[in-house]
């Protein structure tokens, strides 16, 4: 029998759980993607400086809020002026000021592969970056050929987090 107090037991743990989930990218070295120290900490839909090579949360970056990416107004993570925003599932587009407003494409994702993009349209450009499972890779021409590694992804981001990170680098 399942009585009421574990069942509220069993939802705290879940909450807390929830709460805590949080992804850490690493640098990444070589060709295998031999992950090295922490560089980002994302929870909760903010995006921090990871401290020490473990993966501890520092100062906020960036607050990811829907599709849209801000600035942090403060190393805690209060929302700031905006950076980017997802056009789409697959253009990230530059944008200003506190309503947005649309400027030039800064990344094109095509499948695993990621694309340096200009002007309104998002024309493609060379390659920026190869997506390999958790793995993310340098890339370079207009076929988006894998380099070295550079970030090793543990857990759980979304494309708009993912490609603010990218846009950062």
């Amino acid at each position: 029998m399942f009585h009421l107090r574990s069942w509220s037991v069993a939802v705290s743990i879940l909450t807390v759980a929830l709460l805590n989930a949080q992804a850490v990218v690493h640098w990444a070295y070589g060709p295998f993607g031999t992950p090295g120290d922490a560089a980002f900490v994302v929870r909760a839909g903010r995006i921090h400086q990871a401290i020490g090579s473990f993966g501890g949360a520092g100062p906020c970056i960036w607050v990811v809020e829907e599709d849209v990416v801000y600035h942090a107004a403060d190393p805690f993570g209060r929302r700031g002026t905006a950076a980017y925003f997802m056009d789409g599932q697959d253009k990230l587009v530059r944008c200003g000021g506190n309503g947005c407003q649309r400027g030039t494409c800064a990344l094109l994702l095509e499948g695993k592969k990621v694309y340096r993009a200009d002007g309104s349209f998002c024309n493609k450009a060379e390659g920026a970056f190869l997506i390999d499972g958790s793995v993310v890779y340098l890339a370079e021409g207009p076929f988006a050929t894998r380099g070295d590694a550079i970030l090793s992804i543990e857990g759980e981001l979304s494309n708009t987090e993912l490609l603010a990170i990218l846009a950062g680098l």
